[in-house]
């Protein structure tokens, strides 16, 4: 009776470490699976990542990706409720295209997407005269065409000036970079006291000749630096 009892006893004991072993390789073989999975899930970000990066670069972008594997075509940063970059560029496509069949303008109006955010650039001669930072008619009514677009959104807009490498010197502008600042500074003026957009979330940037887009050794390249853009951030003002 206490030989079988004893062998009972052993038996349970066996069954109890049997289990226990079962049990540990269960929860090792759990967690192996759960490191795969949190590794295929990372694999899967890297492709997402690519993907968008790839679409942002046959979009027109530069392919840029924020840490979140956001571009500048794809989402603006912050505004995951609201439109795409690429929504928002098609309307102010639409808009400056309708003002340049309207006035002739096809070429002194664009609009690109870069790692700044959208852009939208305009020659210097569809804005302004030679020399001069008074907004034209045909500029007021470009910005007052856009402003509805940008108006509608979250994001910083910064308006920055650029000019070509010939020195100016006259008794209004002393060099390029009084012109570029005040040609940037006309259309902020416009923007927040005509168009109604908050002068919290736009600034003004002059940077003269020294950030062109094509090389300064002709008439027609030194007319592709003289511009405005006006640039629809890829931060949104808090």
């Amino acid at each position: 009776m206490t030989l079988r009892r004893k062998k009972s006893v052993e038996d349970k004991e066996n069954l109890e470490r049997w289990l226990l072993t079962y049990a540990d390789l269960i929860t090792l073989l759990l967690a192996f699976f759960i490191i795969l999975y949190v590794f295929s899930k990372q694999d899967s970000k890297k492709y997402e990542a690519m993907t968008m990066q790839l679409k942002a670069i046959f979009a027109g972008g530069t392919g840029v990706v924020d840490e979140g594997g956001r571009t500048g075509a794809q989402v603006l940063e912050g505004n995951l409720e609201g439109p795409s970059n690429i929504e928002i560029r098609k309307q102010l496509e639409e808009q400056i295209n309708t003002l340049s069949q309207a006035d002739g303008q096809e070429n002194n109006i664009s609009v690109i997407t870069d790692e700044r955010g959208i852009v939208i650039r305009i020659m210097d001669k569809a804005f302004y005269d030679t020399g001069k930072a008074d907004l034209k008619d045909n500029a007021r009514v470009t910005l007052d065409k856009i402003t509805p677009v940008i108006k509608s959104l979250p994001n910083e807009i910064r308006i920055e000036g650029h000019t070509d490498n010939v020195p100016i010197s006259t008794a209004e502008f002393k060099s390029n970079w009084e012109l570029s600042v005040r040609r940037a500074t006309e259309v902020i003026r416009y923007l927040v006291e005509k168009g109604g957009i908050s002068p919290q979330r736009i600034s003004a940037a002059g940077y003269g000749e020294y950030r062109p887009v094509a090389a300064n050794d002709s008439d027609v390249n030194r007319a592709i630096n003289r511009r405005i853009e006006i640039i629809v951030v890829n931060t949104v003002k808090k």
